[in-house]
């Protein structure tokens, strides 16, 4: 796979403060904004906050993600440079002709990054990018640019300093941190934009033993644990492959409703302590974390839900569904984590897309960010409607005619919320279960009580 090695450099900053980093190519600005927080202690990619914008100067283009700059100005020209949006505008081209990128970040701190293009390679099989060193701690959000972080730092590091407690606590707040590789390395695996290419990788059960990018991922001594724990037979890969798959379709499962899908669709039977005993071994465990699943008490959790409370409000959203359980062959297609389910109306929007760009744009990567988007958001497609027809700069007639496309994707996408059914086939069972919610209610409530309904009269004055 072709990949660039860049080190990314702070300015103005001494002693230096860098990274060295092995990204697939293929990325957008937005994605190399993306690499460049999780490598940094900058927070601007998982926050919704004002002023935290990039920009980048590239060819007679400003590309920035500051949309109050897009609707200001529009098509026309900003101090004679074109306003263009990352999302679509990938950096392989730029960055080869160019080989360097000025990144500014934060317009109140003033942050300036240097992006220097130190080789294109093909023998990086990964699809996330990789840190290969790097030095120094990398400043907080909102601690003032160069000359801030150097004030902060005689503060941080005194005792003495009355302010010493007060700015320790405020660090931690914003999530300052020591530069820690591993810890970084770990941040990377969630910008995958590629597909990993494990066929051309020294791996046993994804477990990799040696690279000349990552290194293996275990000590000698955690490697001769794994060797010496019982090898993963056929049955068991084939077990973990319905991990992976359902963990993919569902975000969370649990343990004994992957048993009962494995157990139906084959022959050999298991039981939960079977599952139990297989994903206690660390060997195990590592297999899976390499192909974004874990394990967290009696279930299994996708990568992306990291963050606690996307995982108690995936739960919330999802508790009382049934679960939509395809085919085996179908199941099994989940394995790959970029597969989703093609329907007519995606179809539909492939068929627009080529007659309005032909190959001005990647089609595919428009619409796999569109499916995905959907399902991050639970079906809600104001949002992932809004960022596609921005990426696409569409004028107003064009959009119409591509809103109503969208609906029918996102009334069709397969929604972790929905434990894999779409809003539409869901749809169904929902209006069931409100009736037999509504039926259990009125059949409790007797007729001098208050409705169930919420009116606030009698039962027999209301609904009775």
């Amino acid at each position: 796979m072709k990949a660039y090695i860049v080190n990314i450099t702070f300015e103005q900053i001494e002693p230096k403060i860098w990274r060295r980093v092995a990204m697939p190519a293929g990325a957008t600005f937005n994605r190399l904004h993306e690499i460049i927080q999780r490598v940094t202690n900058f927070q601007s990619f998982f926050m919704d906050e004002p002023y935290h914008f990039f920009e980048m100067e590239v060819d007679g283009m400003l590309i920035t993600n500051n949309e109050a700059m897009h609707e200001q100005y529009g098509k026309s020209k900003l101090n004679g440079l074109v306003l263009k949006r990352p999302s679509r505008l990938k950096i392989d081209s730029y960055l080869e002709k160019n080989r360097q990128l000025m990144y500014r970040y934060d317009s109140g701190d003033d942050w300036r990054i240097l992006v220097e293009l130190e080789a294109i390679v093909d023998d990086y099989y990964f699809g996330f990018p990789t840190l290969l060193e790097g030095e120094g701690t990398a400043p907080p959000e909102d601690v003032g640019g160069p000359p801030g972080y150097e004030q902060f730092l005689l503060t941080y590091h005194d005792p003495t300093d009355p302010d010493y407690e007060e700015i320790r606590a405020w660090a931690e707040a914003q999530q300052y941190r020591p530069y820690d590789p591993h810890f970084l390395n770990g941040m990377l695996k969630f910008s995958k934009y590629q597909k990993t290419e494990w066929d051309k990788i020294d791996h046993r059960n994804y477990e990799v033993l040696s690279d000349k990018y990552r290194g293996p991922s275990t000590q000698k001594a955690e490697e001769e644990k794994v060797v010496a724990e019982k090898e993963v037979t056929q049955k068991d890969q084939q077990l973990l492959d319905y991990i992976v798959a359902c963990t993919n379709l569902y975000g969370i499962v649990p343990m004994e409703q992957v048993v009962a899908i494995y157990n139906e669709q084959n022959s050999d039977s298991i039981t939960l302590n079977t599952l139990n005993e297989l994903v206690r071994a660390d060997s195990v465990q590592q297999q899976l974390e390499a192909r974004f699943a874990y394990t967290e008490q009696d279930t299994f959790v996708a990568e992306a839900l990291i963050d606690p409370t996307d995982r108690i409000a995936l739960r919330k959203a999802a508790e009382g569904k049934p679960f939509y359980i395809p085919d085996a062959i179908e199941l099994l297609r989940y394995v790959d984590d970029h597969y989703y389910e093609r329907t007519p109306a995606q179809e539909k929007l492939v068929k627009m897309l080529k007659e309005d760009f032909g190959t001005a744009i990647d089609i595919e990567e428009e619409v796999h960010e569109l499916v995905v988007n959907l399902q991050i958001s639970g079906g809600a497609f104001t949002t992932p409607l809004s960022d596609f027809l921005q990426r696409l700069e569409l004028s107003v007639e064009k959009a119409q005619r591509y809103i109503g496309v969208i609906i029918e994707i996102a009334n069709t996408t397969r929604l972790w919320e929905n434990r894999g059914f779409t809003p539409e086939e869901l749809q169904p069972y929902e209006q069931e279960r409100m009736i037999a919610t509504a039926k259990h209610a009125q059949a409790k409530a007797g007729r001098n009580e208050p409705c169930p309904c919420g009116s606030g009269k009698k039962y027999k004055k209301c609904c009775g």
